[in-house]
C-alpha cells in the first residue's frame, strides 16, 4: 500500500472514532435531561413532583379528619373497624367470620355471632349506614347487596392483616359487594395520616388503590416512611 492510501485510509479511521466519541458525549448529555414519567432533582433522582406539591397543600386535612370524626360517631375506637350493612365487623376478622355476617345478611336473618358483641357491653352494634359520597374512595360494584365500609390506616398492623380477608370477600361475593375505605389514622403511628393523605393525592390521578396496595406492602415490609411514601408514588407513576 502507498503512501497516499495509508495516509487516506488513518484520516478515515480518525474522523469515524471522532464522530463516534462525539455521539456517546451526544447521547451522556441528552439521557441526563430524560425523564421517564416522573421529575428529576438535581441529582438526577426521580420524584413525583404534583404529588409532593399536594402532600403539604393541606388541601386533604378535612377529609381525614371528617372521616374520623364519623367513625368515632359510629363507635369505632380502634382499626380496622368495618361495617358490613351497619353491623361493626371490629379488628382483624379472619375471611370465615365476615361471611357468616354476610351469608345472614344475603339470607335476610339478622347476623348474632359471638365475635360481634362489644367486650364492654356485650351488645351487637348496628347503625345506620352513611351514604356514599363522590368523595369517597369506593371499589366494587355501585349499589351492591352488601356494603362493607372499612375504617383504617396504613401504618397499622392489624389493618394489615385485613386486607387478605377484604380480598377474599371481594373474590367471592364478587358483584353484589361495594367497598368504601375511609381514613381513621391513630395519632401514635407516625405515618399513617402522611400515608392517608398520599392516597388522596393519588386520587387526584386516578390512582388511589394502587397507592393503597403500595403502601400497605411498605406497612407488612416494616418500611413505611415519608421517603418511601414517595418513593412509591414514583413506582406507581404518579406525576
Amino acid at each position: 500500500m502507498n503512501k497516499d492510501n495509508q495516509s487516506f485510509l488513518l484520516g478515515v479511521v480518525s474522523a469515524v472514532a471522532i464522530i463516534a466519541v462525539a455521539g456517546l458525549v451526544y447521547v451522556s448529555v441528552s439521557g441526563a435531561n430524560i425523564n421517564i414519567g416522573s421529575g428529576s432533582d438535581d441529582g438526577g433522582e426521580k420524584i413525583a413532583k404534583k404529588f409532593e406539591e399536594c402532600l403539604v397543600s393541606g388541601k386533604y386535612d378535612a377529609k381525614i379528619q371528617a372521616d374520623q370524626a364519623l367513625g368515632i360517631q359510629l363507635g369505632v375506637n380502634g382499626t380496622p373497624a368495618t361495617f358490613i350493612n351497619g353491623y361493626l365487623v371490629s379488628g382483624a376478622q379472619p375471611f370465615g367470620n365476615v361471611k357468616l355476617v354476610i351469608d345472614a345478611l344475603l339470607a335476610d336473618e339478622e347476623p348474632d355471632f359471638e365475635f360481634l358483641k362489644d367486650r364492654t357491653t356485650g351488645e351487637i352494634i348496628k347503625v345506620d349506614m352513611p351514604q356514599i359520597s363522590e368523595d369517597d374512595n369506593v371499589r366494587g360494584a355501585k349499589n351492591g347487596k352488601i356494603t362493607l365500609m372499612e375504617f383504617s390506616e396504613f401504618e397499622c398492623p392489624f389493618c394489615a392483616r385485613f386486607i387478605p380477608t377484604v380480598e377474599q370477600v371481594e373474590a367471592t361475593y364478587g358483584d353484589d359487594v361495594t367497598l368504601v375505605f375511609k381514613h381513621f389514622p391513630l395519632s401514635f403511628h407516625d405515618f399513617a395520616k402522611p400515608a392517608a393523605i398520599a392516597t388522596e393525592c393519588a386520587s387526584e390521578e386516578g390512582k388511589f388503590w394502587e397507592m393503597h396496595d403500595a403502601l400497605f406492602a411498605l406497612n407488612e415490609a416494616g418500611t413505611l416512611s415519608d421517603e418511601t411514601i414517595k418513593s412509591a408514588a414514583v413506582e406507581i407513576g404518579l406525576k
